[in-house]
């Protein structure tokens, strides 16, 4: 363990030696572990993401004082730790990954709510690998229920198994049909939530867990 002593002429240290850095925060004396940098993964759904972003940021200098005003005085309202511009990012990003074309939103939503909780959540397999996710509330034409899914790692040809998103309907649909064409008996985990028109999204809902059907 390193130690140091301050004497009455050295009060402070600052810098870095080896792969940690020693600083002053608030007059304390603090040392903490070099960040080398920030990861930036250059997967094809990051590139998307960032080209997103960008679109978004660019868009978003594009829009009026007005408007921009109404989204800066959203956030000091409801005192959430963002800027406008990243509250116009995060729910236009949202609307545009479960929404794709939909219009993009220049005013912010009334509150920061989310919509009601889906419940009544199964899911049933259906032949050919596909499954049928369904829920009982709510079935709202104003409300869209979303399902994500993760095939089971070890238990399909997927190296590296992550959430994907399987897709978006109408919440008075009450079933959603995910065409995702699993190996039989792949093991897969299915969540869902609601989004509303205004982007805002509920919690996830707990986890499922299936098998493929042939």
């Amino acid at each position: 363990m390193a130690k140091i002593f301050f004497s009455a002429l050295v009060n402070t240290v600052r810098g870095k030696v080896s792969n940690s850095v020693l600083s002053a925060w608030k007059g304390i004396n603090v040392i903490k572990k070099h960040n080398p940098g920030p990861r930036q993964p250059r997967t094809e759904k990051q590139q998307d993401i960032r080209g997103m972003l960008a679109e978004l940021a660019g868009e978003w200098y594009a829009l009026s004082d007005v408007q921009k005003d109404l989204w800066n005085s959203w956030v000091a309202m409801f005192k959430l730790p963002m800027s406008g511009l990243n509250a116009y990012a995060k729910f236009n990003q949202v609307l545009q990954k479960y929404l794709p074309g939909t219009a993009k939103k220049t005013a912010p939503p009334v509150s920061p709510a989310t919509p009601d909780f889906p419940t009544g959540f199964t899911v049933t397999p259906v032949a050919g690998g596909d499954f049928c996710v369904i829920w009982t509330a709510p079935t709202l034409t104003t409300i869209y229920a979303i399902s994500d899914y993760w095939p089971m790692p070890g238990r399909d040809s997927v190296t590296n198994p992550r959430w994907t998103f399987g897709g978006t309907a109408g919440s008075d649909a009450t079933f959603l049909d995910l065409d995702i064409n699993m190996p039989e008996d792949t093991i897969v985990k299915f969540r869902i939530r609601t989004m509303d028109a205004d982007a805002r999204l509920s919690p996830w809902s707990h986890v499922l867990i299936t098998a493929a059907i042939a």
